[in-house]
């Protein structure tokens, strides 16, 4: 299809069963889980979702989208389908308040291709409920950047939630990422195969983040907004480490202080 050239009246009802499907995809984590498919809102995530080799089942563009980006033809060259909606009805059902009129639906990623792997010489990143969708996609975000080898999250926010990937800017395409397991399963894996965890935790005994051995292979356990870690999860770690802050300053929030430790576990050293 040409852009500028619409051969069908654009879909304008929320009755439309694609659309019901997109709507509910967007609002819903049971919808999610019981199809197994996920929705994207936007060109950018939309374009990185496709150009990470993810199957794209429907698109939906309204007009003016079409018109504005040029690079929404490689959507529609990548769709098995694409619909055409209209402004008002983007603006209905999108999870944004300003929405692009961009949308796709794609299968989940395949868990047994993109499980974490776990070996002694790696880095990796555990999260232990988290509340905060936005949080959870910054760390993922940061995660891929700094090149860790795998991020596992328990009792966090669903992954394919809209406000998760946007956060993350795609990276749940490109980073092995898991939340079958529970913290304390993963906790006993790592330390199996060698590899030492570190509770984020203002812990008795805690050790500034610069002080302890993260040069080798390790992990480091970061816990939920409000409560951080319970002592259990503490105690299953190797050591506790704490970010050294001035004095009278308040805590960090999960993704800031997720990104600080990310650059201590990955940094170069002399």
């Amino acid at each position: 299809m040409l852009r500028g050239r619409f051969l069908l009246e654009p879909i304008r009802s929320r009755d439309n069963t694609y659309v019901k499907e997109l709507a509910g995809l967007l609002g819903s984590r049971k919808n999610r889980d019981r199809s197994g498919l996920f929705a994207l809102e936007g060109l950018r995530l939309c374009l990185d979702a496709a150009g990470s080799g993810l199957p794209v089942k429907q698109l939906f563009l309204t007009p003016r989208a079409a018109a504005c980006w040029p690079e929404t033809e490689e959507l529609v060259r990548a769709a098995e389908r694409t619909l055409w909606i209209t402004e008002e009805l983007a603006g209905r059902i999108a999870d944004t308040k300003s929405t692009q009129g961009i949308f796709c639906v794609c299968p989940k990623l395949d868990n047994q291709k993109c499980a974490v792997t776990i070996k002694g010489s790696g880095k990796y990143l555990l999260l232990h409920q988290l509340q905060d969708p936005g949080n959870l996609g910054t760390i993922l975000r940061a995660a891929q950047a700094m090149g860790v080898d795998g991020v596992f999250a328990d009792g966090c926010p669903d992954l394919y939630a809209p406000k998760v990937l946007r956060a993350s800017m795609g990276s749940l395409f490109r980073l092995p990422v898991s939340d079958r397991d529970a913290a304390e399963a993963v906790i006993a894996r790592l330390e199996a195969a060698g590899v030492p965890v570190y509770a984020a935790a203002l812990a008795p005994g805690a050790r500034p983040v610069d002080e302890a051995d993260l040069s080798g292979g390790c992990a480091v356990l970061i816990g939920n907004e409000g409560d951080g870690l319970p002592d259990g999860l503490i105690r299953a770690c190797a050591a506790a480490v704490v970010i050294p802050m001035a004095p009278g300053a308040n805590s960090l929030n999960a993704a800031s202080a997720a990104a600080i430790l990310l650059w201590e576990m990955t940094r170069k050293r002399p």
